[in-house]
């Protein structure tokens, strides 16, 4: 008699030795311990959160990218920073709210609900900004812009230049509708730092030609994804500028800060990496399945410009855009958000002044 092939037992039977060769792996190599909390945080005078795209540390070499790495000799750098999932809004999402909702998609016309680091912050009377680079006014709630009629809202059309899948505080409509005035181009900061009035918390999103994502593969686009040494160097250049027009200014005084991180690293690598397989196997509301759902976030560089910290600072710190929001809570006298309130979410003391 002939036996047909049955392609779900294959299938069944790839499933078990990937979960079993996860578990050896996991066995081999533990998820590093807790970090012990450390000493309290400073409060914050003016933060800035300037947040770049899909590069490890690996691809941007000091060729390209000679002022990240001046940044990384002179600053603080943590070489163990990790994007929390993929792919790049959840990313996002999370650094300002704590949890992903358990998205995995780029789609910017999902919405979310709930308390965020801005609205903690409107509680407390804290001033905030959200400054987009060519976002076209204050409040713009296109997906992209340029936006031709009849853009696939995942599909970035050949000119963009924003991306609203970038600007997580367009994507809680509660925020919007109240806080509208606080999402700004980019250029409303440059004059405010020209004056010295900035409010105490700034996030900072380049546009598609310098976050180094680029825009599409297709004839017209100012700077196409595939051109990835122009696409550092572009990003390089953009750091370069905003932060000597950030420490230049009268509002870089008392313990401020500027965090410059990447939001996940690129590429099929960083779906099959410890820290997939780490978030795989975390319990908690945003647990993805583990059946073949690429949600590792990878390893990306985290640079710490601190005013107060007088001398360099490398520390290699299991992190992730959790830590970050803890931090910037916690230097703001803030409740924390999400699985930023876990104690295994440590602060990142090491990089600032502390008691």
């Amino acid at each position: 008699m002939v036996r047909r092939f049955r392609w779900w037992t294959l299938f069944g039977a790839l499933i078990a030795a990937y979960i079993v060769g996860t578990g050896i792996y996991l066995a081999q190599n533990p998820a590093p311990p807790p970090t012990p909390a450390g000493p309290p945080i400073r409060p914050f005078t003016h933060v800035f959160v300037i947040m770049m795209e899909n590069h490890s540390v690996g691809a941007l070499p000091a060729s390209e990218a000679p002022f990240i790495h001046h940044l990384m000799a002179s600053a603080g750098y943590d070489p163990a920073y990790h994007g929390v999932t993929h792919v790049s809004l959840p990313n996002y999402v999370a650094a300002i709210s704590g949890r992903t909702f358990g998205t995995h998609s780029d789609n910017p016309d999902q919405t979310f609900y709930g308390p965020t680091l801005a609205s903690q912050m409107d509680a407390r009377h804290i001033d905030w900004q959200a400054a987009m680079e060519s976002l076209p006014y204050p409040g713009y709630n296109g997906n992209w812009y340029p936006e031709p009629p009849g853009t696939n809202p995942v599909l970035p059309p050949v000119h963009a230049l924003y991306a609203k899948k970038h600007n997580p505080f367009a994507l809680f409509p509660d925020l919007m509708r109240r806080d509208k005035n606080h999402v700004v181009p980019l250029q409303t900061l440059a004059a405010e730092l020209k004056t010295g009035h900035v409010p105490a918390f700034v996030w900072i999103t380049p546009n598609l030609c310098h976050d180094m994502h680029g825009q599409p593969n297709l004839p017209g686009a100012a700077c196409p994804a595939n051109q990835s040494a122009r696409l550092v160097r572009l990003g390089d250049q953009f750091l370069q500028q905003w932060v000597g027009a950030i420490t230049h200014s009268s509002a870089w005084r008392g313990n401020s800060a500027i965090f410059i991180v990447w939001d996940e690293m690129d590429g099929p690598s960083s779906y099959w990496n410890p820290v997939a397989l780490k978030t795989w196997l975390t319990p908690g509301p945003d647990a993805p399945s583990i059946l073949g759902i690429p949600v590792g976030g990878g390893s990306v560089p985290l640079l710490v410009v601190a005013r107060e910290m007088r001398h360099p600072v490398i520390d290699s710190l299991w992190a992730d855009h959790y830590n970050l929001l803890k931090t910037i809570e916690a230097g703001f006298h803030l409740p924390y958000l999400g699985h930023a309130a876990s104690s295994n979410v440590s602060l990142l003391w090491p990089f600032l002044p502390h008691r």
